[in-house]
């Protein structure tokens, strides 16, 4: 599994591929910022005195490690996927593994739009950690919109029916839920 192996092995792994491996790496990356959005609401939890809304605080912090694993798995399926592609490719069966392509970029921009709009919606209860939030929900952001460039990008290369008429709808709707995301532009 890729993501068994220290940040560096996987960069230095990413980087040595005869293949880029965007998917895992957006994946990854937006693990990454769930992790950090999932500190700052149990950071917040010791911070806030209202047991709902340490409540609440809890249970963002727990959807957002669910999160963080669901987004682990997508790098590592979307690693194994890119391998067995290019070996069926390689054998003359290039149709195989296609859709698959197309469903992890996807499954990774929803998980990553879901996270950023759920720390979203949990700014007015941050404590002490408010600019940490704000950069999880751009590294969020921003891994949403490259999962979403990145299933158009296959839709580019392989224009087939089937799958622009399976992925074009998903693509929009995830396009319109990043669209409904307001990263900070600054923190001061």
């Amino acid at each position: 599994m890729l993501t068994d192996h220290s940040v560096n092995d996987f960069g230095s792994y990413v980087a040595g591929q005869s293949h880029a491996m965007a998917g895992a790496t957006i994946a990854a990356s937006a693990a990454l910022a769930c992790a950090l959005g999932e500190a700052c609401a149990r950071i917040s939890t010791s911070r806030l005195e209202d047991w709902d809304n340490c409540a609440r605080a809890e249970g963002l912090a727990d959807q957002l490690g669910s999160t963080r694993a669901t987004l682990t798995s997508l790098a590592d399926l979307d690693g194994e996927a890119l391998l067995a592609f290019e070996a069926a490719a390689a054998a003359g069966r290039a149709a195989e593994g296609k859709d698959h392509l197309c469903r992890l970029p996807l499954e990774i921009g929803v998980a990553a739009c879901s996270a950023a709009a759920a720390l979203q919606a949990f700014r007015p209860l941050v404590r002490g950690v408010q600019d940490d939030l704000e950069m999880a929900i751009t590294l969020l952001s921003g891994a949403g919109r490259a999962a979403a460039l990145l299933l158009d990008s296959n839709l580019r290369i392989w224009p087939e029916p089937e799958l622009l008429a399976a992925y074009e709808p998903e693509l929009a709707r995830l396009r319109q839920a990043l669209a409904g995301l307001e990263p900070a532009t600054s923190v001061r």
